[in-house]
């Protein structure tokens, strides 16, 4: 008896073909779908392996520079503390030296020359060694020659400074008159300019006296301030023994063509007309002008209201 539910040769092999089919696209469902995966996956992971290959290949190269990077460092320490060491020992002598000029500084006043200056420390330290004023001179003459021949820096410094405001315009003339070398014109119109400024020194309600040499005399009040600091108590000392010699008695005839108040704002000697004395003139302004810096002295009346 035959079977009648088994399906015919033919159409057995249609539903294989079928299966075969079906199993074809399925496998390949799966490939898409694992190969979707391990591409996503691996844009997560990519960062991680590159990161891991990098310290794989450069963690030996690091080791073997270990030793050396760690001799560099210590060489760069010990090297630091060597130039701390050096640093702090030309501190102390730069300290050393510059208050042993601070104690000469009497001496260069007595030379003619004021401090502190536009001139350099050290050129200050060099021009204390001086004994000889005429030494003194030339040392200073070269160092404008060769740094500011024609006060052109000078002149905007004072220019600039509003102390000496009122004295702009025959400051202008000054210079120019410098320039064309002639310098007899200049010192009687710098010697009223410096009188002002060292007066602003000492205001209205310390003032005792017009005198120059009273202002800053050395039990002052000027001078009490002053002594505070070593610095200012120098810059004053300087300026008071230039102020002094200034104002000294001198006699009428013989003697050099020196600075001498007196003698020349009372028309009573022609003043020199040279360069050196000129500058001379200028530097006890440039003084006095950092006197008032020190001190923190205002010219302005004090408000009492």
């Amino acid at each position: 008896m035959n079977d009648t539910t088994s399906p015919d040769p033919a159409m057995r092999e249609a539903i294989e073909a079928f299966q075969k089919k079906i199993a074809e696209q399925a496998e390949q469902m799966e490939k898409v779908a694992r190969d979707g995966l391990a591409k996503s996956i691996s844009s997560f992971v990519e960062p991680f392996a590159l990161m891991s290959r990098f310290f794989r290949d450069n963690v030996a190269a690091w080791q073997s520079q270990n030793q050396e990077v760690i001799a560099t460092v210590t060489r760069l320490v010990a090297s630091a503390a060597q130039v701390s060491a050096q640093i702090a020992d030309v501190m102390a002598e730069a300290s050393e030296r510059f208050n042993e000029a601070l104690k000469s500084v009497d001496d260069i006043a007595k030379l003619g020359w004021t401090f502190p200056s536009n001139l350099y420390f050290v050129d200050l330290l060099r021009l204390s060694k001086f004994t000889n004023p005429a030494d003194a001179d030339a040392y200073v003459l070269k160092w404008y020659e060769e740094n500011d021949s024609r006060l052109e820096e000078m002149e905007a410094r004072l220019l600039g400074n509003n102390r000496l405001a009122s004295f702009r315009t025959v400051l202008s003339q000054c210079f120019a008159a410098f320039r064309r070398e002639e310098y007899a014109l200049i010192i009687p119109s710098l010697m009223p300019i410096l009188e002002d400024v060292v007066k602003q020194l000492d205001p209205p309600h310390l003032r005792a006296s017009t005198d120059l040499k009273k202002t800053l005399r050395k039990d002052g009040p000027i001078a009490k301030q002053a002594q505070q600091d070593i610095l200012t108590a120098a810059i004053w000392l300087s300026l008071a023994t230039f102020i002094n010699d200034l104002y000294a008695p001198r006699p009428l005839a013989g003697g050099p063509q020196t600075l001498s108040r007196h003698l020349i704002e009372h028309g009573r000697k022609e003043p020199p007309n040279e360069k050196i004395e000129v500058i001379r003139l200028f530097h006890p302004l440039e003084t006095a002008l950092s006197l008032h810096i020190e001190l923190r002295v205002s010219i302005l009346p004090v408000s009492r209201s």
